[in-house]
């Protein structure tokens, strides 16, 4: 699928293979949990990824069942992208707060340990809540439900990683992860359709969607009147 893509071979855990740890050192930004697939060998590989990792990490998927131990080591800044349903498995201790309030279970669960390492969490769903200790919960609603297909959460922890790489703090990356996935969603369904546009549909918009973004003028607040330019002589 992607033959330009440079890949190391790994048995996925429980260590690191000498390729595995040079590329998680190089690395600007590093996506885990995609694909994955789950045991004690996958958590173990889950934890020395994190504990080994400098570069920023985006969490996802599998990888977000490995247990909240396992999520916690080392020091690199990460981003949780959960759904409900992993946002339970990675933080058993909040479930009941999701259920009452899911902005202030992704609030409780964006604090992290407070000796944790830093956290943002994007919790998917209908709107997308993004948090962050020590800053304003923010509110994401683009996208439509083609992204309810399987495969949808894989492009947004790409995006999310790809803004990572090009230095762009967390909580602003999780955050674009979101708006880029959900407009690029609705400009894929608006040549198709919601029911037929599939996650490669929802990619191969984002060009559309990077043109028409450079192409916006700048926002200009309503003017209900406006002056004539002042005589200069």
């Amino acid at each position: 699928m992607l033959p330009d893509a440079l890949t190391v071979k790994t048995v996925l855990g429980p260590d690191l293979e000498p390729a595995l740890e040079e590329a998680i050192d190089w690395a600007d930004a590093i996506t885990l949990g995609p694909g994955l697939g789950r045991g004690p060998e996958r958590t173990a590989l889950v934890q020395r990824v994190l504990e080994r990792a400098r570069a920023p990490v985006v969490i996802d998927a599998d990888a977000l069942h490995a247990g909240l131990d396992a999520l916690m080591c080392g020091t690199a800044p990460r981003v949780f992208t959960p759904h409900p349903g992993e946002f339970r498995s990675a933080f058993p201790d909040l479930s009941e707060v999701l259920g009452r309030d899911r902005f202030d279970a992704a609030a409780a669960a964006g604090a992290a340990a407070p000796a944790g390492p830093p956290a943002t969490m994007l919790l998917k769903g209908v709107p997308t809540v993004v948090t962050t200790a020590g800053r304003a919960l923010r509110v994401v609603a683009t996208g439509n439900p083609a992204l309810a297909t399987g495969g949808s959460g894989d492009l947004l922890s790409g995006f999310i990683a790809a803004f990572l790489a090009r230095g762009v703090d967390p909580y602003d990356a999780a955050g674009l992860g979101a708006y880029t996935l959900g407009r690029a969603a609705e400009i894929a369904s608006d040549e198709q359709s919601v029911r037929t546009t599939r996650p490669g549909d929802v990619l191969a918009a984002t060009p559309e969607l990077w043109h028409t973004l450079s192409a916006s003028p700048c926002f200009v607040p309503p003017v209900l009147f406006e002056l004539s330019p002042p005589a200069l002589v």
